[in-house]
């Protein structure tokens, strides 16, 4: 009996080492790396087309309370005033497989819906930087100073400005649009005109052959946001998503040095299963013109799943030898520490950072009244379970400043301080719900569950029956007897 309850207990022991602890991992890997990818008609493929849930972007304005004062050298003090929501929705559109390559080409768009039901109305007034008055004042003085004069009298006849401010609802900036008449006859305004003709001011929208409408987020509501090939991850599962060309190209030519330059990560829609956490979260963000990195923080948990904290830190370009590309002049024209500088990407002088500068250079918070960074309402986080290269919860946050400096040629903007003045912020956020996670938990974890409770199982009840059966067989039986041989003296009797 002990004889089978030996071959049986080694047997699960075996099992519970070698199938729980070594085989079932490596199985499960293959599955989900066999699983995993974008090859036409597969579930993944589905879901990465169009994304079955909304992302809710809200906007932040910060509302400039001193526009007199500031129009005359004072400080900016602003108040935030938001959020207003919307539903974001990402599809693709015009796909193209390339089977050689083991890659997809598409069309990348964002429709945007509005939610007041969930936020501010919209309606709101806005005072903020004029964004056309001070961005093409700006723009030109600082990087075509020869044209100077003739845009300050173009936009004197354009918008005849009294403020460098404007003042108008929420909507009319961001969506409907702001009016631009161009039936005035004036050569210089003329000159203005003739790139919202030639839709060379992204924003513009045409009302009819001398009327235009401009709007921050307008023109990009349910547009093309630019072509892209990425890795299926058939071939090699590791590449599923990764940008391999974006507009054609497979790098960009925007940044003085090759290392930010290159197309790094996924387009943020799809990660790649059983990444390592040194190895960061990638994504190139058209917008910006770069990639972004996400560094491991902590391990946590979400809806009882286990999974990675990452945080988003845009660093420092002048001391941080990566990313001295972001320089325009490295090291006399590098932008400040946690920011980074658009004029490259879209030549406009917007400067990229965390909402209200966190983690950036403590200057540029003391030259703004009204801002207080707060790492839960303002840093960039991702939660990441690892198995599936699913992004659990995520929150991505920037914020859009205007870099001012005083333009004399522009009489409304003469006495302007140089500064870093924060426009407005975003936030893109996602949080899977209770049907998303059981059904990751069914799919994957429920297995894992079933594995660890065999594995344990076994292991732990084979090796008890193991001891207690070789003890039964060997250890009883070896019991130890003494012999005792008596010796003459004891044996001998003292006659005398």
């Amino acid at each position: 009996m002990f004889k089978k309850i030996l071959i049986g207990s080694a047997i699960a022991l075996v099992l519970g080492i070698f199938v729980g602890f070594i085989g079932f991992p490596k199985l499960l890997n293959k599955m989900i790396k066999g699983q995993l990818n974008l090859k036409p008609g597969s579930e993944p493929r589905q879901m990465w087309e169009k994304f079955p849930i909304a992302l809710n972007f809200s906007i932040y304005v910060f509302n400039v309370t001193n526009p007199d004062e500031v129009q005359n050298g004072g400080k900016p003090h602003v108040q935030e005033v938001g959020p207003f929501v919307f539903e974001e929705w990402k599809d693709k559109y015009d796909l193209e497989d390339f089977e050689d390559e083991d890659a997809v080409a598409y069309n990348m768009r964002n429709t945007f819906i509005f939610r007041p039901d969930l936020g501010l109305s919209g309606e709101d007034l806005i005072v903020m930087p004029h964004p056309l008055v001070q961005i093409m004042a700006i723009a030109v003085k600082r990087d075509k100073e020869a044209l100077i004069n003739m845009i300050s009298e173009g936009l004197q006849a354009l918008f005849k400005p009294t403020t460098p401010f404007v003042r108008a609802p929420f909507m009319d900036i961001f969506f409907r649009g702001i009016d631009v008449d161009c039936s005035i006859d004036h050569f210089a305004a003329k000159a203005i005109c003739l790139n919202f003709h030639t839709g060379a001011i992204k924003g513009a929208e045409k009302v009819n052959s001398t009327h235009f409408k401009f709007s921050l987020f307008g023109g990009a509501n349910h547009t093309d946001a630019g072509r892209y090939k990425v890795a299926r991850g058939v071939k090699v599962s590791r590449d599923i998503g990764r940008v391999l060309e974006f507009d054609d190209s497979d790098e960009l030519s925007v940044w003085d040095g090759d290392e930010c330059n290159q197309f790094r990560g996924t387009d943020t829609t799809i990660f790649a299963p059983l990444m390592k956490p040194e190895e960061g979260l990638w994504s190139f963000a058209a917008d910006l013109c770069r990639s972004l990195g996400a560094e491991f923080e902590k391990k946590t948990t979400y809806a009882g799943i286990p999974a990675y904290y990452y945080t988003i830190d845009l660093g420092d370009p002048k001391n941080d030898p990566d990313k001295h590309c972001f320089c325009k002049d490295y090291p006399d024209d590098c932008p400040p520490k946690g920011t980074m500088d658009l004029t490259l990407c879209n030549e406009a002088p917007m400067i990229v950072s965390l909402p209200h500068f966190f983690k950036a250079d403590p200057q540029l918070v003391a030259d703004v009244d009204g801002l207080d960074p707060v790492e839960e309402k303002h840093g960039v986080f991702i939660v990441f379970e690892r198995i599936s290269g699913t992004p659990l919860s995520a929150a991505k946050r920037l914020q859009f400043s205007l870099s001012v400096m005083p333009v004399p040629e522009v009489e409304v903007m003469k006495n302007l301080r140089t500064l870093t003045m924060p426009l407005f912020w975003v936030e893109e956020a996602a949080s899977l719900d209770k049907t998303w996670t059981d059904m990751l938990k069914k799919k994957v974890f429920l297995v894992i569950k079933i594995n660890n409770v065999f594995k344990w199982m076994s292991t732990i009840f084979g090796a008890l029956g193991l001891a207690i059966s070789l003890y039964m067989l060997f250890g009883r039986n070896q019991i130890t007897t003494t012999n005792v041989t008596p010796t003459t003296e004891a044996s001998t009797i003292d006659k005398h």
